[in-house]
C-alpha cells in the first residue's frame, strides 16, 4: 500500500478519534502502524495509556502495551512519543524503572522541541530524582540540580510553554537555581497566567494578596483567585470562599463562601473541610451543628489539615458536642504539634504537665512548652520561663528563665511582665534594678494584674 494510503488511514483514524469513536479509531491506527506510520504508533500508545477504545481491562497489561508503542515511535524520532516513553521509564510503567534511561529519552525528546520533556527534566533535577533515596546529597549537589532544573524550565519558558513559565517563576520566587527575585517571579507568573494556567493565576493572586513584588490589592487578588477557581483549582476555590466570608476584595456573602468551600472540599482540599467545620461549629451561614463540624474536621485532618487536627483536639478537650475525652484530645493535639502548630504544642504541653489524658511527664511537657515558645507563643514563653526558674522538667537556669519571661513580656503577656518585675526586684537571673522592676510592674498593672498593683505600692 502506498504512503498516501497509509496517511489516509491515519487521517481517517484521527477523524474518528476527534469524534470520540475510539474503538474504530484504534482499528485504523493499528492498520496504519503496521504500514509504518510513526504517528499512528504514537496514537496507539495514547489509546492504551488512557484506555480509549482498547479491549484490555488489565491496567498493568495496558501499560506494557502503551510503553511498547511509545518506545517504538520514540525510537523512530517522534518527540512526544519519546517523552511518554521516558515517563514509562521514570515511573516503571510497562518497563523496569530506570531514571537514567528516562533522562536520556527526555533529553532526546527535548532536542525534538517537546517542552513537556523539558519540564519533566526540570522536575527530575528539582526533586533530586537522579539520585536514589538512600543517597545523602551534599549541598553542592542539590545546588547543581537546582541550576539544571532552572535551565530546563527556562528552555521550556522560552518556547512560550505556560508550565515552563510557571516553573521559572517559582524558581525565582524561592531562589532555586537562581538568585531570588520576586519581580522576575511575577513576570513569569504573569506570562503563564495570561495563557490561563490555573496555578499561575493562583500564585499571582497570592502576590497581590500579600503585596509581594506588587502593591497589595485585595480586589485584584480576588479576581485572580476567582479565575483560578473557575478552572477547578482546589486551593483557589477555598481562597475565594474565604474572601466571600470575610469580605476580602469582594462584598461579604456567606452563601457564596459556603458554595466555594464545598467545591474546594469536593476537590479534596484539606483546609476547605476545616473552614466548613468552623462554619458549622459557629453557625456561620448555616445552622450550628457540632456533629457536622466534627465530620468536616475529621475529613480535613485525614487530608492533612493541621488546623483541623487542633480543632478536634479542642472538641475532645472541652467536650464540644461530645463527652470530654482527654485521650483523644492529646492524640489530636500531638498530631498538630508534630506539624509545628504552637497552640497545639502549648495545649499538649499543658496536658502532659497536668497528666490529663496521658501520663504526667514534666520533661515532655517542658519540651513542648519550649517548642511552642520558640514558635512565638507568648503563653508558652511565660510557662517555660517558670520551668527554668523552678527546674521543672529541665535543669534550673534562672538566666534562661528570665530570657523567656522577657520575650513573653515584650509580647504583652501581663503574667510575664509581672515575673520580669519580680526578677528585677529580687535580682533573679538578672542584675537587680528597682526602677526596671517598677516599670514592668506598671505595665502588668495597667492590664489589671493584681499582684503587680500590690508590688507597685510596695516599691513607692
Amino acid at each position: 500500500m502506498s504512503e498516501n494510503n497509509c496517511n489516509k488511514l491515519y487521517e481517517e483514524a484521527n477523524e474518528l478519534y476527534r469524534e470520540k469513536k475510539f474503538t474504530e479509531a484504534v482499528k485504523l491506527y493499528k492498520e496504519a502502524a503496521e504500514l509504518g506510520s510513526v504517528e499512528a504508533t504514537y496514537m496507539l500508545g495514547i489509546c492504551y495509556n488512557y484506555n480509549l477504545g482498547v479491549d484490555e481491562p488489565d491496567e498493568s497489561v495496558r501499560g506494557k502495551i502503551a510503553s511498547k508503542y511509545f518506545i517504538k515511535a520514540g525510537d523512530n524520532g517522534h518527540a512526544d512519543a519519546q517523552c511518554f516513553a521516558a515517563l514509562c521509564y521514570l515511573h516503571g510503567i510497562g518497563v523496569e524503572k530506570d531514571v537514567e534511561t528516562a533522562i536520556k529519552r527526555f533529553e532526546d525528546s527535548a532536542k525534538g522541541g517537546c517542552t513537556q520533556a523539558m519540564n519533566n527534566l526540570g522536575y527530575i533535577y528539582e526533586n533530586n530524582l537522579n539520585y536514589t533515596e538512600d543517597e545523602e546529597l551534599e549541598e553542592e549537589e542539590v545546588a547543581e540540580n537546582y541550576q539544571l532544573a532552572f535551565d530546563w524550565y527556562m528552555k521550556s519558558a522560552e518556547k512560550n510553554d505556560p508550565t515552563g513559565q510557571l516553573s521559572v517563576g517559582k524558581c525565582y520566587y524561592y531562589g532555586r537555581g537562581v538568585e531570588r527575585n520576586i519581580a522576575e517571579a511575577i513576570k513569569y507568573y504573569t506570562l503563564s497566567a495570561q495563557q490561563g494556567l490555573a496555578d499561575a493565576l493562583f500564585r499571582l493572586g497570592e502576590c497581590y494578596d500579600d503585596g509581594e513584588g506588587v502593591e497589595s490589592d485585595e480586589i485584584e487578588a480576588f479576581e485572580l483567585y476567582k479565575q483560578a477557581a473557575l478552572k477547578n483549582h482546589p486551593k483557589a476555590q477555598c481562597y475565594v470562599g474565604y474572601a466571600y466570608e470575610y469580605g476580602n476584595g469582594v462584598p461579604k456573602d456567606m452563601n457564596e463562601a459556603l458554595r466555594w468551600y464545598n467545591l474546594s472540599a469536593q476537590n479534596k482540599y484539606f483546609q476547605a473541610y476545616c473552614n466548613l467545620g468552623c462554619c458549622y461549629e459557629e453557625g456561620r451561614g448555616v445552622k450550628r451543628n457540632m456533629q457536622k463540624a466534627i465530620e468536616m474536621y475529621e475529613e480535613g485532618a485525614k487530608l492533612g489539615s493541621v488546623m483541623a487536627m487542633y480543632n478536634l483536639g479542642n472538641v475532645y478537650a472541652f467536650g464540644k458536642g461530645v463527652k470530654v475525652n482527654n485521650e483523644l484530645a492529646v492524640e489530636f493535639y500531638e498530631r498538630a504539634a508534630q506539624n509545628g502548630m504552637p497552640e497545639a504544642q502549648f495545649n499538649l504541653a499543658q496536658h502532659l504537665y497536668e497528666g490529663k489524658g496521658v501520663e504526667q511527664d514534666y520533661e515532655a511537657s517542658a519540651y513542648w512548652f519550649l517548642e511552642a515558645a520558640k514558635n512565638g507563643d507568648s503563653d508558652a514563653q511565660c510557662k517555660i520561663g517558670s520551668f527554668y526558674m523552678n527546674g521543672i522538667g529541665v535543669e534550673e537556669d534562672p538566666e534562661l528563665g528570665f530570657k523567656w519571661f522577657m520575650r513573653s513580656a515584650k509580647q504583652g503577656d501581663y503574667d510575664a511582665q509581672y515575673s520580669v518585675g519580680v526578677c528585677y526586684e529580687e535580682g533573679i537571673g538578672v542584675e537587680a534594678d528597682i526602677n526596671s522592676a517598677y516599670d514592668w510592674y506598671s505595665r502588668a498593672a495597667a492590664q489589671g494584674h493584681s499582684g503587680a498593683k500590690k508590688a507597685m505600692k510596695r516599691l513607692k
